[in-house]
């Protein structure tokens, strides 16, 4: 089957977070040093690839990753406020609608060769959705998703999409104190 379009569903590379703060849609929460060559090893990843637009998150963690990704592509970089974090009280259902609209629109673009770089679990959700599956967020064996780790759906040429798990980082955590 010929591949018609293909999306790279990002998640942003480790944030400085010395204190352990629970963030979520808090801003200021930047990429660290190890999330920058998380994103810088994704970037390398994803430079064959004829990417013609990066979607990202309005948080700054997925901006600074959108910018690394887009080096090797100088594509368009668009705020999606639709792949933003999971809000506190949002519900899954929620959160997995929005995605699927986000998905839907992309699937009736133009775009051959898109990117988006968005959060753990609005990305898991995403991806629950399209495998049919019900949700088990709490289930991470299930689509696992490290920092910087990419997901690769394709549509053929029959609709069909197909979701794989291309590339997760290899960079080693700084140690602190060393």
């Amino acid at each position: 089957m010929k591949t018609l379009k293909t999306l790279y569903l990002v998640r942003h590379g480790t944030v400085h977070n010395p204190n352990n703060v629970v963030y979520r849609r808090l801003p200021g929460y930047l990429l660290g040093d190890q999330g920058r060559r998380e994103a810088a090893q994704a970037s390398l990843f994803l430079a064959a690839e004829p990417i013609e637009v990066i979607w990202h998150s309005p948080l700054e963690r997925a901006v600074e990753t959108a910018e690394i990704l887009n080096v090797h592509h100088h594509a368009p970089l668009v705020v999606e406020e639709r792949i933003h974090e999971w809000d506190a009280g949002e519900s899954e259902e929620t959160v997995r609608a929005r995605m699927a609209d986000f998905f839907e629109d992309w699937r009736a673009s133009d775009y051959r060769v898109s990117a988006m770089v968005s959060h753990r679990d609005p990305i898991r959700s995403l991806l629950f959705h399209l495998a049919g599956r019900p949700p088990a967020m709490d289930d991470l064996d299930q689509f696992p998703l490290l920092q910087a780790s990419i997901y690769r759906v394709t549509q053929s040429e029959s609709d069909a999409l197909t979701i794989d798990h291309v590339f997760s980082p290899d960079v080693l955590p700084t140690v602190q104190g060393l």
